[in-house]
């Protein structure tokens, strides 16, 4: 395991609890997954793969949450960790949400093709270092009965941290099914 993924994932879950501390002796969980397509775009060339996603979710405080998660690439199976920090609104059923994301990727990859010289894909892949930012928004999220939650086209854009804006990605979770626990 790299030593980046180890720090964040050390790091997502000691510093969770500080966060999510409220005056009632009970936490809410709340754990989803979902199915989804994530889009790299770099000056020469676009690449995309399908993946599925997992997460777990609880309050900071207020209209505020953490959540953290795992998605998996399919094909290449390429794994993906993340952490974001969510405020979200209640009006009635309906419950968008806007955040931040962090997280470390190695999903990020150009396969070979007629458009794109294997020079130029290899110096692409070692320019894009793990580590990313992104604006994490659920538009279409609604509260199904007292502890389920549907969200379809959550979108996540954001770009890696070095060489900021060199190559954008856009994450579209095109289905999601959360519970409380």
């Amino acid at each position: 395991m790299k030593p980046q993924l180890l720090m964040l994932i050390t790091g997502i879950f000691l510093l969770s609890p500080l966060f999510s501390q409220e005056k009632s002796k009970t936490k809410d969980y709340e754990v989803t997954a979902g199915f989804g397509m994530l889009i790299y775009q770099s000056a020469y060339n676009m690449q995309d793969s399908y993946g599925v996603e997992a997460a777990v979710r609880s309050k900071i405080t207020g209209p505020v949450d953490w959540q953290a998660g795992l998605r998996l690439g399919l094909n290449p199976a390429l794994p993906e960790v993340f952490g974001r920090i969510l405020a979200f609104q209640e009006v009635g059923a309906w419950q968008p949400e806007i955040g931040l994301e962090l997280g470390l990727s190695s999903r990020a990859y150009f396969e070979d093709g007629a458009m794109l010289l294997q020079e130029t894909r290899e110096a692409m892949q070692t320019d894009i270092y793990g580590f990313y930012m992104a604006i994490h928004t659920a538009p279409v999220a609604f509260k199904i009965r007292e502890k389920w939650k549907l969200s379809v086209l959550e979108i996540d854009f954001g770009t890696h941290f070095t060489n900021i804006g060199r190559t954008l990605r856009a994450q579209v979770t095109v289905i999601s099914i959360g519970r409380k626990l």
